[in-house]
């Protein structure tokens, strides 16, 4: 459940930075930005929100 209500809030958070930025916010773009910050690994990220976000990008994508 913890898991689910952390990768909600990072996708919202994904969506509402896109928006002011004036980007579309298509499933496909929202992964995109996530897979960006995934490549950042854990010099800027835990395992745990990587992994969060991982999943984020996988159903995503489905």
């Amino acid at each position: 459940q913890l898991r689910y209500q952390e990768m909600c809030r990072i996708v919202g958070d994904v969506v509402f930075a896109m928006v002011a930025e004036g980007h579309e916010t298509k499933r496909v773009a929202i992964a995109d930005v996530i897979r960006t910050e995934l490549a950042k690994g854990l010099d800027k990220w835990d395992i745990d929100q990587i992994q969060v976000m991982e999943l984020a990008v996988k159903l995503l994508e489905e």
